[in-house]
């Protein structure tokens, strides 16, 4: 069973509900949702009931449904209060939908203090909160996060997939730091080449043959 939710798990419910928000049919998976998470419930499986409520938060931020992703988020990292990836879920949606960044870099922080020797959960927690003093309005704060995010060339990322793009977009759209933000692009091409992804090989080159 997993103890978390950045590990794998296999439910019926959870697969067909992906399939079908893959086909827009958001009435129908909500209802696999709400199946899988009355099971969870009366198996008193936290971990379970956190994802599927972790799930209906995903469900709902695609429908743009924010209020209510948050609520089934919240509901998801109160069963998990130590999960990173909960934590930056939520952290996420502070910084780019409700605009309350302090919290947002506190639960960054607390990403950072459990996930100390995990690479893709630092990044992406450094980067968050990076973006999270840019819209601060705390420039060197947030510059000093992008030099963070690329320290050692990206090592102990699983894939060029997670490298963060979104403070660098930032920066690049407030026409702030453009020699870090190649650089920061050089070393994600870099990365992206060593490890063969196509995809990622040219999405970094056609943003460096802009600058």
């Amino acid at each position: 069973m997993a103890t978390s939710l950045h590990e794998p798990v296999q439910n019926e419910y959870l697969t067909r509900a992906f399939e079908l928000m893959s086909e827009k049919d958001f009435e129908s998976a909500e209802l696999e949702l709400n199946h899988g998470l009355d099971e969870a419930q009366l198996e008193e499986d936290k971990v379970l009931t956190a994802l599927f409520y972790s799930t209906l938060g995903v469900l709902y931020k695609i429908k743009k449904q924010f209020p209510k992703a948050w609520k089934f988020y919240e509901k998801a990292e109160k069963l998990l209060p130590d999960d990173p990836s909960l934590k930056l879920i939520s952290a996420r949606l502070l910084i780019e939908v409700f605009g309350q960044f302090d919290p947002a870099i506190r639960r960054c922080q607390k990403v950072i203090d459990l996930s100390p020797k995990d690479p893709p959960f630092l990044h992406q927690a450094e980067m968050a909160m990076g973006l999270a003093y840019l819209k601060k309005g705390e420039r060197s704060k947030a510059l000093e996060f992008l030099q963070r995010g690329m320290e050692n060339d990206f090592a102990g990322l699983v894939s060029a997939g997670n490298i963060d793009m979104k403070l660098l977009e930032a920066l690049l759209k407030k026409n702030l730091a453009a020699e870090e933000c190649k650089i920061y692009l050089e070393k994600a091409l870099a990365f992206a080449t060593k490890t063969g992804e196509l995809a990622y090989i040219q999405r970094f080159q056609k943003l460096l043959n802009f600058m």
